[in-house]
């Protein structure tokens, strides 16, 4: 079990990943206006953004995970569950800039907001791999994607016993702080960390695949 509150020094940034998504062509050289924006964002979240992660050894008794998510996590000889979020003062931060009216930074903050998720997914795999220095660990993967249903998210966080980092669950199974992630990891001697699915799985309704662009 393990419990991180980070600082935005700690995580790297994909900035790649932040003007993939914003469908720039090639994202490595976004117009310059667009790289100002964020920019400037990183700047101003930088002081007040505590991303954090917490996770316990647990089984997949009583949850759902599916098809493509069940081989990635094959070989298990234990399950990982994590909650990882960007935090509460970052979602402060972002309803400041919503009620300022401009769109193109919301925008922007929304994109940055799910890149310091998914950094801080990144930081708790790592301490994951530290944790079991002789084992594979395998990537990470959450209710919602591949065909695992969102309401397994109750589950997982009951099992947390309101050690959540701050992050709550609505009526919908949707989280807040909005910017957080659920999920799993598999351990074990034979697990091995394989390629995501999206390349295969075809789904029209996964934003990674309306999304495909292959990092240089």
């Amino acid at each position: 079990m393990d419990f991180r509150r980070m600082t935005m020094s700690d995580i790297s940034l994909d900035l790649y990943e932040i003007y993939r998504s914003m469908g720039y062509p090639d994202p490595d050289f976004p117009p310059e206006d667009m790289k100002s924006i964020v920019e400037g964002l990183l700047e101003r979240f930088a002081p007040i953004c505590h991303p954090q992660f917490h996770y316990i050894e647990s089984t997949v008794d009583g949850l759902s995970p599916k098809g493509i998510i069940m081989k990635g996590l094959s070989g298990a000889e234990k399950y990982i569950l994590f909650i990882a979020t960007a935090g509460l003062e970052f979602q402060e931060e972002i309803n400041k800039i919503s009620e300022e009216g401009d769109i193109v930074k919301v925008y922007a903050a929304d994109l940055i907001g799910s890149e310091i998720a998914e950094a801080t997914v990144r930081e708790c795999a790592k301490a994951i791999e530290a944790d079991y220095p002789d084992q594979g660990v395998s990537n990470s993967y959450s209710p919602g994607y591949c065909g695992w249903v969102l309401s397994d998210q109750r589950e997982i966080f009951s099992r947390f016993k309101g050690a959540t980092c701050g992050v709550t669950l609505n009526d919908s199974c949707l989280m807040y702080p909005i910017k957080s992630v659920s999920g799993i990891i598999s351990v074990g001697a034979e697990v091995q960390k394989r390629e995501y699915g999206c390349a295969i799985c075809g789904r029209k309704d996964c934003y990674k695949n309306r999304l495909k662009i292959k990092k240089k």
